[in-house]
């Protein structure tokens, strides 16, 4: 497993990436490589890439590329469709048409909204192939002394259907061989994890990316295939305290009802910690706006402000003397509702009015 530390070059918003997919080079094997060595290259690789089998956040997309790149290889029309269409396509600036292009990665990058806001380092971990050392990259291994071919067990003839045997085409029928394929690796390439050391800048949001050149983990392939870009897709994780609306944070804070009457300060979160809010007696709404407390700009940029929703929660379980001093309370408002409470004023004067059409 191999260490790197990286810097980032941007961020950007377009998903928008275009690869030329070589089915050789993604199987790792040679052009004219006969069946028998791409299916076992194909069964080597789906095993390593299959979700089920490996957690990597790449293994589905990587299990897709390989499955695809195995049926391209192994329908000749659609097969001799894609060599024309390479042989007709200019070369670009990432490489040449002959499949040697460089290819980019797309990677979700799961960030909490601290992390996001404040910045952090990350270790993204990947899986690239490099040059297998059993075989110094040839993907054969040369014996001392002659194996038996495991296709025919060492006899050079195949059973064919309807009777008879056929010559082994894995050994040309001399059941013996001085050179087999290498266990440890496919067509001379073996995957090795790699943990990349990313500094994530403060500010990013929901969807944007951020750029590493180069960094795209390296697939079997020519001598001469340069690394691709690895692209970063900030995901924002759902915060148990926090909703993220554009810059502005919103926060629903419980508070008693007690002391939405009386006022005073209450303590709020922040993203950061925590800040103190004071509240005036019997304000009129559960609102409060605490500006530049949301989340950051990028590069310094003034930050969203904090929304704070205040829910009135009433006391439970009162004893005799919590009712008798709310009784005194209730009844020093009803003195003068229009002034305390206009909205129990206006519900009393409408009370009113219906008694008084009943009784007439």
């Amino acid at each position: 497993m191999s260490s790197d530390t990286v810097g980032l070059t941007g961020y950007h918003h377009d998903d928008s990436m275009s690869t030329c997919e070589d089915p050789f080079a993604t199987l790792g094997v040679h052009r004219e490589a006969s069946l028998d060595e791409i299916k076992r290259a194909y069964r080597r690789l789906a095993m390593f890439w299959h979700p089920d089998r490996n957690p990597e956040a790449v293994a589905g997309t990587e299990f897709k590329r390989v499955h695809a790149a195995y049926e391209l290889l192994l329908d000749p029309q659609r097969l001799a469709e894609w060599q024309q269409a390479q042989a007709t396509t200019p070369s670009t600036a990432g490489g040449t048409a002959n499949g040697n292009a460089a290819d980019d990665l797309t990677q979700v990058l799961t960030l909490s909204l601290e992390e996001a806001a404040q910045g952090c380092r990350k270790d993204i971990e990947l899986v690239h192939s490099v040059h297998c050392d059993t075989c110094s990259g040839s993907g054969r291994v040369q014996h001392n002394h002659s194996v038996p071919c495991r296709r025919c067990n060492g006899c050079g003839r195949l059973a064919r259907k309807g009777g008879g045997t056929n010559r082994c085409e894995g050994c040309n029928g001399r059941g013996y061989l001085r050179e087999t394929v290498c266990p440890d690796c496919v067509g001379g390439w073996r995957m090795e994890q790699r943990i990349l050391s990313v500094t994530v800048p403060p500010g990013l949001r929901d969807g944007e990316r951020l750029r590493l050149p180069r960094q795209s983990p390296a697939k079997p392939a020519g001598e001469g295939h340069g690394a691709g870009d690895l692209y970063l897709k900030v995901s924002l994780a759902a915060h148990p305290l926090f909703v993220l609306d554009g810059r502005d944070l919103h926060c629903e804070v419980p508070v008693s009802v007690l002391r939405l009457l009386c006022g005073g300060c209450i303590e709020v979160p922040t993203l950061s910690g925590t800040a103190s809010l004071d509240l005036p007696p019997a304000q009129g709404t559960l609102d409060q706006r605490l500006p530049g407390l949301g989340f950051p700009g990028k590069r310094g940029r003034g930050a969203g402000d904090l929304i704070v929703h205040l829910q009135g929660i009433q006391p439970q379980e009162l004893g005799p003397q919590d009712i008798e001093f709310l009784e005194g309370l209730q009844a020093r408002l009803a003195t003068d509702l229009e002034r305390h409470a206009p909205r129990l004023a206006a519900w009393e004067r409408q009370l009113r009015t219906r008694r008084r059409q009943e009784q007439d």
